[in-house]
């Protein structure tokens, strides 16, 4: 079963898979390709707004709304538009993106598209120079040195995060697996997206819950930007996972 494409409303496929051992624990990257553009953003040409933002502990996307509209206070649904916008220039889409996700005129997608680089002017250097890059050899590497031959040089902002992003979650799974395997019982029965989904033993946990989000984070990022990870667990199924709050 290809459980990468599982709905994430379809509760009934996920209540079939169960821990054989205590508990489910679900180790996911926060924010993950946010974290990568500030990382990006504050190395690449020396602009650390974003990774000031989110090392303080404040929301980008509600930042981005707020550029977006031009005042301090902004609603949830303003928010939305923040986050749409900075994935949407993540993902490299472009005013038809922008309209087709937002549902909104080619008029104001392109308002909205002038005012989140006017709020972040950042984006369009740090594209000129990966694309600079691209033209001069051909490829870009990757935040683990892979090299990524892009097509189109609008898309090698979105090559450069998605395969960074890719060669963490490779490294990270490695070094839990090698961790779990010399020392606990506990181990590795599922990678979702950024996700790692670990059968884990009851007296093991705590320990699990505190030594993992180490072994995912990466040095070189963590100079510049923080490298956060959310925790879940279900004693039940994979269906029924909340919050892990210490018990």
């Amino acid at each position: 079963m290809n459980v990468q494409n599982i709905p994430r409303s379809q509760k009934d496929v996920k209540r079939a898979f169960v821990p054989k051992l205590d508990a489910f624990l679900f180790f996911d990257y926060s924010a993950i390709e946010v974290r990568l553009l500030a990382f990006y953003l504050a190395k690449g040409i020396g602009d650390r707004t974003l990774a000031n933002e989110i090392n303080r502990g404040a929301d980008p996307h509600r930042i981005t709304a707020q550029g977006l509209y031009q005042r301090e206070s902004v609603s949830d649904e303003e928010r939305q538009v923040g986050k749409t916008l900075n994935f949407s220039i993540i993902y490299g889409g472009g005013t038809p993106t922008i309209m087709r996700q937002l549902g909104v005129n080619f008029k104001e997608a392109k308002r909205l598209l002038k005012a989140y680089h006017d709020t972040r002017p950042g984006i369009k250097i740090l594209n000129q120079s990966i694309a600079q890059t691209l033209d001069m050899r051909g490829y870009i590497q990757s935040l683990y040195g892979r090299r990524l031959h892009v097509l189109e040089s609008h898309k090698a902002l979105n090559a450069l995060i998605q395969g960074s992003a890719a060669d963490l979650m490779r490294d990270s799974v490695v070094r839990v697996n090698r961790i779990l395997y010399d020392n606990y019982a506990s181990h590795i029965v599922n990678i979702v997206h950024d996700e790692i989904i670990i059968d884990a033993d009851r007296n093991e946990i705590t320990t699990l819950v505190n030594t993992i989000p180490t072994l995912m984070g990466n040095k070189i990022v963590e100079e510049f930007v923080s490298i956060d990870t959310d925790c879940e667990i279900s004693y039940t199924n994979w269906a029924e996972k909340e919050e892990y709050n210490g018990t």
